[in-house]
């Protein structure tokens, strides 16, 4: 009897936790709403749904080596699958799955996400911040004649440019005076301070200086926007990166500015040498100011502050260029004065979103290797909800016609292994639902699937029962036979079939893991219950029916 007791206590107890696992909670989703993006509060059940179930994208990200190869992948995505973890928990997707796949892949699955442009470059962004002053020695207008005779030289290329000459010449001849005037991007700068002095600088009328044209402080030049391509291409050129200035490189501006009919993108010469990076930054949030519009404010830990102090102090009335990878975000202010731990980056026009984007992936941290893309699938909502109700019409078709098979069948003990299979659905659903585990399509399939093995195991159990009653032995006698003798098959068959479901979600992705999940739940669920709690069933019965002769089974 006290036996009984330990078994009912302990039965008891799970379906208590289960409950407790599975009882509505109130989280906080991420939704669209009117075209804005919005956080709700909601109750619900804290069972997470998979991509093919709610809708979102899927995207694979690998190393990019494009620019430089990469000795240790693996190790690369390992440090890598930590700061777009961080990203992602910060972008506010409700139960996003982000693994490493293989030793080459990362796989990210963003339910609910339906902006995924916004998406992409948050886990794309590489986030490396650097603080470098602009060139005051104009080394670039020295260079100049020497990158004309080198691009000159290429003959092809040079010819290819030349067909344009004229045109560019008048831009050449229009942009100081445009200056002159004061455009917008210049008023929305508060620290730039000085006027317009410098003349462009087309001396030579070679191929590159006739595209690129002295801006409005040293180290700022400007280049029309449909030109920034060809200009990309002459700096490309192995002699031309060859001559450039020693200890100087140029950054893109990741802005653009609108000069009356034209459209020029900034070209910066800074120094190599970054006075700081972003490996000090401790904190970053958006912000809109009168002056300045959009802007991240960012706060370095007290050594970074220390460092920026010290670097800033030798560089007070110079420009300094805020590099976010290896693009100069707005245009560089100039240090009025030493700067501590607190700092600010203007977003030149963005919107707050950006801001918010930016600050998100600052805090998170830059990646240790640039990522691409190597695929990405969008899944509407439509589809999952569509996937939720078929799904949920095959489990109740499937736990119906188990449940008549049972109960027709094997009678008395039939409903013993239907009320097992009651508590079989919910010891799975909160396996599933304790463990974070994400419900998927397959995962639909595999719960389905689970309910026949769990009934499975029964059956054994009930024929072997059948047989020991035949052979004339009592009920008592053979219902423990019957447990004893099936144990073994039920035992080796659950293994196999756990086993099977530990290699598929070792190596499988997405749904199919999603699959697996549900599949070694449900069969541990349903081994529990078909030889634990149908026995205990069966014991109860016994001990409140003594001297029973018969078993309706």
């Amino acid at each position: 009897m006290s036996n009984l007791k330990y078994r009912v206590a302990l039965i008891v107890a799970m379906l208590v936790a289960s409950v407790w696992a599975l009882f509505p909670r109130t989280v906080v989703e991420r939704v669209k709403r009117d075209g804005v993006f919005a956080f709700d509060t909601v109750r619900r059940v804290p069972l997470k749904r998979g991509l093919d179930l709610q809708g979102g994208m899927h995207l694979a990200l690998e190393v990019d080596e494009s620019k430089q190869a990469v000795a240790d992948k693996s190790d690369a995505l390992d440090r890598a699958l930590k700061v777009v973890r961080t990203r992602i928990d910060e972008f506010g997707v409700s139960e996003p799955v982000v693994q490493k796949v293989g030793n080459d892949r990362i796989i990210v699955e963003l339910p609910g996400i339906d902006d995924p442009k916004r998406a992409e470059d948050v886990v794309q962004k590489s986030a490396f911040l650097q603080f470098q002053i602009t060139d005051e020695t104009q080394a670039l207008d020295k260079a100049l004649p020497r990158l004309d005779q080198i691009i000159r030289e290429r003959g092809g290329v040079g010819a290819t440019v030349a067909a344009g000459d004229t045109t560019k010449s008048t831009q050449v001849a229009a942009l100081p005076n445009l200056f002159a005037k004061g455009d917008s991007a210049s008023k929305g700068d508060s620290s730039k301070t000085d006027s317009v002095t410098s003349a462009l600088n087309p001396t030579t009328g070679g191929p590159l200086s006739k595209l690129v044209q002295a801006g409005q402080f040293p180290g700022e030049y400007m280049v029309a926007e449909k030109d920034v391509r060809t200009v990309e291409g002459y700096l490309a050129l192995p002699g031309v990166q060859g001559a450039l200035p020693p200890g100087k490189m140029l950054r893109w501006s990741g802005d653009t500015l609108s000069i009356g009919a034209q459209i020029f993108r900034p070209l910066y010469v800074v120094d190599a040498r970054p006075i700081i990076t972003g490996e000090y930054l401790q904190n970053a949030k958006p912000n809109n100011t009168p002056i300045e519009g959009t802007v991240v404010e960012f706060e370095l830990n007290n050594e970074g502050g220390r460092r920026f102090r010290s670097e800033t102090g030798k560089h007070v009335g110079d420009y300094m260029a805020i590099v976010l990878d290896d693009k100069v975000m707005g245009r560089p202010p100039v240090i009025q004065s030493a700067i501590g731990t607190r700092g600010q980056i203007t977003m030149g026009g963005r919107d707050l979103q950006d801001a918010q984007d930016l600050a998100l992936v600052l805090r998170a941290g830059s990646l240790p290797v640039p990522l691409k893309i190597a695929e990405v699938r969008q899944i509407g909502a439509s589809l999952g909800q569509d996937s939720i109700s078929k799904g949920g019409l095959a489990m109740v078709i499937a736990v119906g016609l188990v449940i008549a098979i049972m109960i027709g069948y094997y009678r008395f003990s039939g409903m013993l292994a239907v009320a097992a299979l009651v508590l079989y659905v919910i010891f799975t659903m909160a396996i599933l639902a304790g463990f974070g585990a994400v419900l998927t399509l397959p995962g639909l399939a595999g719960l389905v699937l689970t309910v026949g093995i769990a009934v499975d195991a029964n059956v054994l159990i009930f024929e072997r029962i059948r047989e020991e009653l035949d052979r004339g032995k009592t009920v008592r006698t053979s219902i423990d036979e019957g447990f004893k003798h099936a144990w073994s098959a039920i035992l080796d068959t659950s293994v196999t079939t756990i086993l099977g479901g530990a290699v598929l979600y070792q190596y499988g992705t997405g749904p199919v893991k999603g699959f697996a999940v549900t599949l070694i739940a449900g069969i541990t669920a349903s081994l529990f219950c078909a030889v634990f709690v149908t026995k205990t069933f069966y014991l109860i019965w016994l001990a409140r029916s003594k001297n029973v002769q018969t078993l309706s089974i």
